[in-house]
Formats: structure tokens, C-alpha cells, sequence
């Protein structure tokens, strides 16, 4: 049936049989092809000048120019000239967004100027968006099917074309994007609030690491799971700008993480994670972990992972003679003692959070007195990390306080304490990797972690490793 026919929508030729065959004849003829390649894609190309240009004659010239205007890749008009006070009507023609289509591709690249090239691409887009809403309209496809295919194959282009390393730490986790807004109170049941949108940052604990860690120059890679949707290319781009390995990122087709992080006027701040059952939430089975890439590394991270593929990750890499650092956050920490434990007998670091250790007193049938009785399960060190008071570490042979300096705290007040926990994670394993002792590690940390606090996001606010050094330098 005549209405049935797609060809249209493959590519952006006319429906009307006689103009695709006007085309074909046009694109047939060295002499259409010359007319053609003379014409300019972004001003207009007067007939006198053509005809003065080409040895062709001057009844073959227009013979053809009618022809292109027919089949719709040039149009036409006229305009008036006045030269020595003499006035002259000439005909010119421009391209339409097929015809520069046609232009371009008989034209070699070196010829076309970048800027003139992004123009000419966008319009075509739009040109081929427009046939996509229609045979979407005609034949019962839905828009959000065309979307995922460009996300997905922008990700796996992005991802493929990346800088690979060979990384000094490998971070399992979670991408998730940060949004944030400001609101005067919670809402009682059944009532409505007004938010108002602040910001949106990349972020996700694992994500958040492996940035922060790449600011720090910390070879580093990143193996998570992402959604192939415009939250997916957000958080993808932003580990590539921060020049993180992310080779290993799988590119599910679900949706991407999201964060709402919520702020009163008080300061008090509700983090909320956005998923559902078809979120990309992390790595969940052996055959998304590439082993040869842990055993290049030095460390290995493990963040926000279902605990079975965790204990995996752990069991291999403490195998392989590499430091196991565990932060699994307050959501897996509610699942209590008993479902951590096959992590735990494999890590050399816990870093848990004071609402983290609440959450796993809690969550446990196990009675835990003291983040101390934690080393007992496994871990060489536990670290209680308790803001700006400092952290409590825990280790076999002692229990001590590392302060914050005063200086510190006054030099960078708390904007937002966002990411604060993975920049100081960033900062430890930094340390780690220079060789210096655990109280020379846990403040390089805290020194991190109080320059992003006094910033606003978590990705963006990780400071560089300059910044860091300085700050130790002037308060340690």
C-alpha cells in the first residue's frame, strides 16, 4: 500500500516517487554532480555565477537547477540588485535541509568547515526527528524506544572511546544523580509542599570514589552499572571529565539512579534514593566483574553492592594479596551483622558513618557494644567517621580519636556535607598508596572531606590534589 512505505523514514528522501527518481537522475549526471557541488550550503548561489562557472550550457544549467528545485534539495527565488544605479532581478538558489545533505556528502570532508558541518547535522536530525514522530504515529512505535537506542549506543560509544588505565584502585559501586532542593518543612500525611529545584550533580557513592580518587591522581577505575537514559549520559560524562577509567561500566537498559536530597532552613538535610525494581543499582552478577582488572590494582574498593557479589569481589581480591576497603552505606548496613559477615572476614578496612553504625546496631542480632567488636569479624581497621568531630579507629592493637583541626573547620565552613564521607574515603586510600601510617591517612581524608563540604554538589565540589596538600600543609 502506498501509505505503508517506509522508505522515507530510513532515510530522508521524499515520499513522491518522482522526486526520488529526479534525485537519482540528478546524482546519475557528472553534470548535475558538478551544479551541485558549486552550490553553497549556507548563502545563496546566484544562477548568473554558475553559469559563468561551469562549461556547460546555459539552457542545460537552468534545465537542471529546475530540476533540483522539483525534487526539493534547492530553492528558489529572486532578488534585486542595484549596481551604478542601475537596477538588475537575478535568480538565486540555497539548499534545503535534504539538499545540503546531498551537498555534503558529494563534497570531501576537508572542504566542510566544523561550525558549517554541526549546522547542517542538526537540521538533518531535526529533518529525520520529524519522520521518527511520524512513523511513530503511523505504525504504533513508541518514542521512548528510539530514545533508549540513542542513549544506549551514545553510552557504549562514550564508554568504548574513554581512557582506559591501569588502575592503582578499582571501585565497585552505584551512579546516581544528585538532585537537590530546598523546601521550608517535611509534609504531613496527605499534604503538599512546594520544592524548589536547586541543582543537579552527578553523584553516587561508588562514583563519587572513583572522582574524587582521579582529582586526588589516582589512577582509577570504575566498574558499576549504568541506565541507558539522559540521567546515564550525565553520570557517564562526568566520570570521563574527571578522568576516570570506565571501560568496565556495564550499560544496562534500565533507569539510571537518582538521589533527592532534601534541605530546610534549619540545615536539616533528607536523602532520598529514587529507584524502582528496573534501576541500574550496581553490579549483580560474576560475569560483570573483570578479575584481570583487580589484579592489576593495588585496592580495591567495595561500596554499594548486593552483598553476595561483595563477598565475591572481597574473597578474590584479599586472594590476590590486595587491601579490601569496605563502605557498604546505611542501606545495606540495615540488613545487620549476619548478612555483612562473609564481607567483613575478607576486608582490611570498614568505614562506616555514626548513622551507619546506629542502623547495624539496630539491624543486628548479634549484640555490637562498640565499632570496636567489628575488627573481631575480619577487618584489620574500622573506622567511625563522625563528621566534624573527627573519627574513631578501631583497630586490633588500639582504639584512638583522630580530631579535626579547629583550623580546619573554621577555614571551610559546611555548605554541604554531600559527599563529604566519599571524599574522605578518596583521601584515605590516597594515603594508603603513598605508604604513610593510618593517623597521616585518616587526616589527609578529613582534610578532603572538609574542602568538599564547604562547596555545594558532591562531584563537583572534590578538591584537587593540590588543594589538599595546602590545606594539610597550613593546619596540620
Amino acid at each position: 500500500m502506498k501509505d505503508n512505505r517506509v522508505w522515507p523514514y530510513v532515510l530522508p528522501f521524499p515520499l513522491e516517487a518522482k522526486k526520488r527518481g529526479l534525485i537519482l537522475s540528478i546524482l546519475e549526471s557528472r553534470m548535475g554532480v558538478n551544479i551541485l557541488t558549486r552550490v553553497g550550503i549556507d548563502a545563496r548561489t546566484f544562477q548568473h555565477d554558475l553559469i559563468g562557472r561551469l562549461r556547460y550550457s546555459n539552457k542545460s544549467i537552468i534545465k537542471y537547477l529546475k530540476q533540483m528545485v522539483d525534487a526539493g534539495i534547492l530553492e528558489e527565488g529572486m532578488a534585486r540588485i542595484v549596481e551604478k544605479r542601475k537596477t538588475t532581478w537575478m535568480k538565486w538558489y540555497t539548499p534545503t535541509s535534504l539538499g545540503k545533505w546531498v551537498i555534503l556528502f558529494l563534497r570531501p570532508p576537508e572542504e566542510i568547515r566544523p561550525e558549517l558541518a554541526k549546522q547542517t547535522i542538526e537540521e538533518l536530525f531535526r529533518l529525520y526527528s520529524s519522520s521518527i514522530v511520524e512513523v511513530c504515529e503511523k505504525y504504533g512505535f513508541t518514542i521512548d524506544s528510539f530514545q533508549q537506542v540513542f542513549d544506549e549506543e551514545y553510552l557504549k560509544a562514550v564508554a568504548s572511546k574513554a581512557k582506559k588505565v591501569k588502575p592503582e584502585v578499582v571501585v565497585y559501586g552505584s551512579a546516581a544523580l544528585d538532585i537537590y532542593g530546598s523546601l521550608e518543612r517535611l509534609p504531613n500525611a496527605d499534604e503538599t509542599v512546594y520544592v524548589e529545584e536547586t541543582g543537579r550533580y552527578a553523584g553516587g557513592m561508588g562514583a563519587n570514589v572513583a572522582s574524587a580518587l582521579a582529582r586526588l591522581k589516582v589512577p582509577v577505575a570504575f566498574v558499576g552499572k549504568i541506565g541507558s537514559d539522559f540521567i546515564g549520559r550525565v553520570l557517564l560524562d562526568s566520570l570521563v571529565k574527571n578522568s576516570v577509567d570506565v571501560s568496565n561500566v556495564t550499560i544496562a537498559v534500565l533507569r539510571s539512579l537518582r538521589t533527592l536530597i532534601l534541605q530546610d532552613n534549619k540545615g536539616s538535610r533528607w536523602l532520598m534514593a529514587l529507584g524502582s525494581p528496573e534501576s541500574a543499582i550496581s553490579v549483580t552478577s560474576p560475569s560483570e566483574i573483570d578479575w584481570d582488572l583487580m589484579d592489576q590494582s593495588q585496592i580495591v574498593y567495595v561500596g554499594e553492592v548486593f552483598t553476595e557479589i561483595a563477598s565475591t569481589i572481597a574473597d578474590y581480591a584479599k586472594n590476590r594479596g590486595k587491601t579490601v576497603i569496605y563502605r557498604p552505606g546505611v542501606p545495606y548496613l540495615r540488613l545487620g551483622l549476619e548478612k555483612l559477615q562473609d564481607v567483613l572476614k575478607y576486608t582490611d578496612v570498614f568505614i562506616l558513618n555514626h548513622v551507619g553504625w546506629k542502623a547495624l546496631q539496630y539491624s543486628s542480632k548479634s549484640p555490637l557494644e562498640n565499632p570496636a567488636d567489628l575488627v573481631s569479624y575480619g577487618p584489620e581497621t574500622v573506622i567511625l567517621t563522625k563528621g566534624e568531630e573527627g573519627c574513631d579507629v578501631h583497630t586490633r592493637n588500639r582504639s584512638h580519636v583522630i580530631l579535626v583541626p579547629a583550623s580546619l573547620r573554621v577555614k571551610f565552613k559546611v555548605v554541604d556535607p554531600t559527599g563529604a564521607g566519599d571524599s574522605f574515603s578518596a583521601g584515605l586510600i590516597k594515603g594508603l598508596l603513598e605508604g604513610w601510617d593510618l593517623k597521616k591517612a585518616v587526616s589527609f581524608g578529613q582534610a578532603a572531606a572538609c574542602i568538599t563540604c564547604s562547596r555545594i554538589g558532591a562531584s563537583p565540589a572534590f578538591p584537587m590534589l593540590s588543594e589538599v596538600e595546602s590545606a594539610i600543609s597550613e593546619n596540620y
